[in-house]
């Protein structure tokens, strides 16, 4: 049970009068009704206020014998504005505002009530339209409501307060406490505000339902005085309790929320180490797996079908973060790759930008189609990508944006802020591909990154990396592992989430 499921219980229980026990010696809530029901009649008589015609209340079969139904009006001080919603919206307009003085008075809007505070909001009005909408005038002790989009949030007005005017947002009322404890009622309105959003209005910003509504349809329980104060009392006791579930349950959802990545990335420092798969005594070692790619990096370099890049340093034992096997070895990643193919584009192509990306699933999703013509080709669009190169956007590393370009994009035509990584082999790539997204990657390149607004490492910092490169052959074991792994990790996220749920 969440923790506003569970406040939703106990508020429901307090509101069927199964939260305290019912004292026989308590006045009964049939006197209090009786008397708010001649206190209106006797106001309307000597005209403090105009008479309405409402419904009265039916009390229903399940309520203790003590208590009984009452309607909002029978609830409310017996005077005129005791139930007042704001002026209509042409009533109160921007071009009447003025700065705060000494002669103005506050505009009270939602975020009031919202924010259950007189000190939000910088509206003030001149006396002279104070003067026209005075009977919207709050006082200490009124309760304001929201009434637009965020509906039933309330707030008592305290004692000390900017005098003003309620807006077109809010609703005010001035609640008989003689009749109902101020503290029970706004536990009952926090418990029927479910029904008022059911009853709300408008398409895009809901509005509270009419007055009229709340004073015919809607029903207030109302038992004797002495129990709503026992009930308050209750619940005072009870919700700080409720608060402290809450915190750890929300702690609980964050453990469970996050442990799919966290094991994710134990699997991934683990692979990075070799300890995810056994080590096979007749695997040819990646030094041979080394020799072999330098020697095909040299071929391409004399027959110009690749351009020479800058040597990279010797990697020095301090570089070295952890321990690997004897048959693997540190290269940088650099050794390992063909140089980047930069393009002009000069027809329709296809763009993959780094919001192509989904960093959930490090796939491309959505490319984006531009035209040819050179004032819709972004600056950017610099690189030409091929099938099981990989992508690494430059930007905020650590939320890794990084996937294999697959068939379907071959020849594409990616931004700038990827660094394209190609492998001089095919078979490089899966493995690659992981060794990128390991924390012991990641971590690093979040580390090297520059600037403020978007903050990015430099190509060089990733050609440069050192990387623990496995035999081939257990490349391919630590691919499939981990495939296999992830998948049982995803189905294990889910089945949390459900359950939380």
């Amino acid at each position: 049970m969440t923790p506003e499921q569970l406040k939703e219980s106990i508020l429901q229980y307090a509101m069927e009068g199964k939260l305290v026990s019912q004292d026989p010696n308590d006045e009964p809530a049939s006197v209090l009704l009786e008397k708010a029901r001649n206190e209106l009649d006797e106001a309307v008589r000597k005209k403090r206020i105009r008479k309405e015609k409402y419904n009265r209340a039916v009390k229903p079969e399940n309520y203790p014998t003590n208590w009984e139904v009452t309607r909002l009006i029978e609830i409310c001080a017996k005077v005129k504005g005791a139930i007042k919603r704001g002026p209509f919206g042409s009533s109160i307009t921007k071009a009447m505002f003025v700065p705060k003085s000494k002669n103005t008075f506050k505009v009270y809007e939602q975020g009031n009530a919202i924010r259950k505070t007189t000190d939000y909001g910088e509206y003030y009005m001149p006396d002279s339209e104070f003067e026209r909408l005075k009977s919207f005038e709050v006082h200490a002790g009124d309760i304001i409501i929201s009434c637009a989009g965020t509906i039933g949030e309330a707030f008592v007005i305290p004692k000390t307060f900017e005098r003003g005017i309620i807006n077109q947002a809010l609703m005010k009322l001035t609640i008989d406490e003689n009749i109902i404890d101020k503290q029970f009622f706004l536990l009952v309105f926090k418990s029927i505000t479910g029904q008022l959003r059911e009853h709300s209005k408008g398409s895009a910003i809901k509005n509270l339902a009419s007055l009229k509504y709340l004073k015919n349809e809607v029903t207030f329980p109302l038992p004797p005085l002495a129990e709503q104060k026992r009930i308050v009392e209750r619940l005072d006791q009870i919700m700080p309790l409720v608060d402290k579930y809450a915190e750890t349950y929300n702690r609980l959802q964050e453990i469970d929320k996050g442990i799919g990545d966290r094991l994710k990335k134990s699997l991934l420092q683990y692979a990075m180490g070799g300890k995810l798969v056994d080590q096979d005594p007749n695997d040819e070692p990646a030094s041979e797996l080394l020799k072999r790619i330098r020697a095909e990096k040299s071929e391409l370099i004399k027959k110009s079908k690749i351009k020479k890049s800058k040597k990279l340093p010797e990697i020095t034992e301090d570089e070295k973060p952890f321990d690997i096997p004897d048959s693997w070895e540190w290269v940088r990643l650099g050794e390992l790759l063909k140089p980047e193919s930069k393009v002009k584009p000069t027809k329709n192509f296809t763009y993959v930008d780094i919001a192509s990306l989904d960093n959930k699933v490090q796939k491309i999703i959505s490319p984006k189609y531009v035209d040819v013509s050179k004032d819709k080709i972004p600056v950017r669009a610099t690189q030409l990508i091929n099938r099981n190169d990989i992508l690494y956007s430059l930007v905020r590393p650590y939320l890794k944006n990084v996937a294999i370009v697959p068939k379907k994009f071959d020849g594409a035509i990616a931004t700038s802020g990827f660094c394209v990584l190609k492998p001089l082999k095919e078979s490089l790539t899966q493995y690659l591909f992981w060794a990128l997204l390991s924390p012991y990657t990641t971590d690093e390149m979040h580390a090297r990154m520059k600037g403020l607004n978007s903050p990015s490492i430099k190509k060089g910092d990733l050609i440069g990396w050192p990387i623990p490169l496995p035999p081939l052959a257990e490349q391919k074991r630590i691919v499939t592992k981990l495939s296999k792994l992830f998948k049982q990790v995803d189905i294990l996220q889910k089945d949390l989430e459900a359950k939380s749920k």
